[in-house]
């Protein structure tokens, strides 16, 4: 579901967004005439929770949440309201499909091997008891090997849930999405 998109550097909302109860209700809150807060708290769940997230390369949520609040010009205190959660919590169901958790935890076991291959300059420093190197540097080259044969298969997995999510978002059977001809929304609800 598309319910968020980023295009043209900027977060943007979908009408059918407002029909998610926590999230017209963050809409409901921001009285100002350009919604300012409510975009910053979009822009916040999006880049949290959306695999399209330019910040989803971060598998850990606390490096994700300080990159997101230092880059994207929030409140250097800025932590989710109760209500941003349960809009990020509902987000995440209609959004994460098996093929995106299949993402997540391949992006986790690439972190733990880039963290690994960072480490090789200790590893080679590391000697057994008789002074024999314990890692081989044609060892650490075959994992090399290993990891640039595995990059364009990640690619090509982003590549096939971004479709995928175009795929959930398109009409089915000819006939247009809900509200793909707009609405008009009423802000003061």
């Amino acid at each position: 579901m598309r319910l968020l998109t980023f295009e043209d550097y900027e977060v943007r909302v979908a009408p059918e967004a407002l029909l998610v109860k926590p999230i017209r209700m963050l809409w409901n809150q921001d009285r100002s005439k350009q919604k300012e807060k409510f975009f910053q708290q979009m822009s916040y769940l999006f880049f949290m929770i959306d695999p399209r997230s330019n910040y989803s390369y971060l598998t850990e949520e606390t490096d994700r949440h300080k990159a997101i609040v230092e880059q994207e010009g929030l409140e250097a205190d800025f932590e989710p309201s109760k209500l941003l959660v349960e809009a990020m919590e509902i987000y995440k169901k209609l959004v994460i499909t098996s093929s995106t958790e299949l993402l997540n935890s391949t992006r986790v076991a690439v972190q733990a091997l880039s963290e690994e291959l960072r480490d090789t300059k200790n590893k080679l420093a590391e000697r057994t008891d008789k002074g024999a190197a314990v890692y081989k540097i044609n060892d650490i080259m075959a994992s090399l090997e290993r990891v640039l044969k595995f990059i364009p298969q990640l690619q090509e997995l982003e590549h096939k849930v971004e479709s995928e999510i175009q795929d959930n978002s398109r009409a089915r059977g000819g006939q247009k999405a809900m509200f793909e001809d707009g609405i008009d929304i009423f802000m003061n609800r």
